[in-house]
């Protein structure tokens, strides 16, 4: 049993003394325009530090090695540009970041002789672009003159990724792939996206729909409208109350007065 405890601790020391990774940290979003940083935390154990570098994608844009003067040295590479002054050996400041800063970075710390260990940890960050306005709600002139339901588009603000949109009736969200209708994205100049997507509610009922675009996790914005006809017969006209808020910013309210008139005079006409 001695020797068996001896045989670990043995280990556990050895262990404790090689030169080893302990976290890793890449920020999952940043916005195009910000800085970012990203940490490399290791141990060295009895090693001595040669050199850390950087990557993206494989392809190294920044190392340490204290043994040269200066130490800090960064490459150029497209979407890449380092502060040297808020970089060392364990963390790296990007100035600010483009759509093409986006990529797998990996942290690679090596050591110096006799045993020229090394050791490794990544972390993917996605770049994205917000818009700068939250998702519009709109009548669609062309699908109201076919049927008697209300056809409504809701369309997202320029952004990367494409906005996840989604629609809520009076606060339950819309699945019936029969109410919805998809749209390709809109392309943009600077590989910027817009995404819109349909919704057909019926007449004759007052209801409350909200329409949510999502950019990654990070942000989420929302317009709401209340929607109703109850005097359709005699005034052929429906309001549209529509109130923009965002998770990241002041609420703003807006009052949009959408006349149908003309939607619901064609949908009469062709009934009769």
């Amino acid at each position: 049993m001695s020797v068996l405890l001896a045989v670990v601790l043995s280990l556990l020391i050895k262990e404790s003394l090689l030169l080893k990774i302990i976290r890793v940290s890449v920020p999952t979003y940043r916005v195009r325009g910000q800085p970012a940083q990203f940490e490399c935390d290791y141990e060295l154990g009895e090693d001595i530090l040669y050199s850390v570098k950087w990557y993206r994608d494989n392809e190294e844009f920044y190392r340490y090695m204290p043994k040269f003067d200066p130490p800090k040295h960064a490459y150029k590479l497209e979407g890449i540009k380092v502060d040297l002054q808020k970089s060392d050996d364990r963390r790296v400041t990007l100035h600010q970041v483009t759509l093409k800063s986006s990529g797998l970075y990996r942290c690679e710390v090596s050591a110096e002789a006799p045993s020229f260990a090394s050791a490794a940890g990544e972390g993917r960050m996605e770049v994205i672009y917000l818009p700068r306005e939250g998702p519009r709600i709109t009548g669609n002139e062309q699908e109201n003159r076919k049927g008697d339901s209300l056809f409504l588009n809701c369309t997202s603000g320029r952004s990367y990724p494409a906005a996840v949109l989604s629609w809520d009736i009076d606060g339950e969200k819309v699945t019936d792939p029969l109410l919805l209708v998809d749209y390709p994205p809109i392309q943009h100049a600077h590989g910027l996206l817009s995404a819109a997507l349909g919704l057909r509610v019926p007449f004759g009922k007052t209801m409350q729909v909200r329409c949510t675009a999502r950019v990654a996790p990070a942000w989420r914005e929302g317009s709401e409208a209340v929607v109703g006809n109850s005097q359709l017969a005699d005034s052929k006209e429906a309001m549209l109350l529509v109130r923009s808020s965002s998770e990241a910013s002041a609420q703003s309210v807006m009052l949009l007065t959408l006349s149908l008139a003309l939607f619901f005079r064609s949908l009469m006409q062709s009934e009769t």
